[in-house]
């Protein structure tokens, strides 16, 4: 059965700091380097686990640090399990026509 997950950077554990201001096109620019790095080493961790077959569907780097997959449950599982990602699964909305 394939379900949709979300999948993001595991973080540390850090007081509250105000980010300096910057220039929101430079802020928006770093965000998606940082998207596209993220999906790359979730990429290589899905082969390195053999996990990839289980993949039907990723979405593609934004300006946040975040991927959606259509995959197994086991792939969740294993996502959940590794120290430098966050894993969940996302809630299906039956709206009425």
């Amino acid at each position: 059965m394939w379900i949709e997950a979300i999948v993001m950077p595991r973080e540390e554990e850090t007081p509250y700091r105000p980010s300096p201001q910057r220039d929101r096109r430079a802020l928006h620019q770093a965000g998606c380097r940082e998207s596209l790095q993220f999906r790359d080493s979730l990429v290589r961790y899905l082969q390195a686990q053999q996990l990839m077959g289980q993949v039907k569907w990723m979405s593609e780097p934004g300006s946040l640090p975040m991927v959606t997959l259509r995959c197994h449950e086991r792939v969740l599982e294993r996502l959940r399990q590794a120290p430098e990602f966050e894993a969940g699964r996302t809630l299906s909305m039956e709206l009425p026509c």
